[in-house]
């Protein structure tokens, strides 16, 4: 998973959310962890995020180099075997959308050494920048990037 995969610079983003019954989150909680650990080893893979929202409302946001990508991510054991008839039991609601890149604007990542904020590209990505350009101390991607 990284930047540097050819044809990452305009990626498909598929965003999934799902909103859970009690004891349904409490099940998806268990297979958190491995839920992106998985999806972030699929090749093709950029980066995936998981958001909690009130109400037991999840969102992954997930990008991806090309469909082909997404393809193999909805053939990956685990998906198919735990996830896809998991979200059945699990959930009460949920919805799945593809969207084309079409403009990627810098991030910026606020130094903690100098207080900086360094820009860097592509936007998208959580691991960038990953220095300040200010005074070259490393700057942490958030702890679940």
């Amino acid at each position: 998973m990284t930047s540097d995969d050819p044809g990452s610079e305009f990626p498909l983003l598929v965003v999934a959310e799902f909103v859970f019954t009690p004891e349904g989150e409490v099940e998806f909680l268990r297979h958190r962890q491995r839920t992106l650990d998985e999806t972030r080893g699929v090749d093709g893979c950029l980066q995936a995020v998981l958001w909690i929202r009130p109400g037991r409302r999840y969102q992954f946001s997930t990008l991806w180099r090309d469909a082909d990508a997404v393809t193999r991510w909805v053939g990956n054991e685990f998906h198919r075997d735990v996830l896809m008839p998991g979200f059945r039991k699990w959930c009460t609601e949920g919805c799945f959308g593809e969207y084309a890149l079409e403009k990627d604007h810098e991030r910026a990542r606020k130094c903690a050494s100098c207080g900086r904020w360094t820009q860097g590209r592509p936007g998208w990505n959580e691991r960038r920048p990953a220095s300040c350009k200010r005074c070259d101390a490393p700057l942490e991607p958030p702890s679940d990037a």
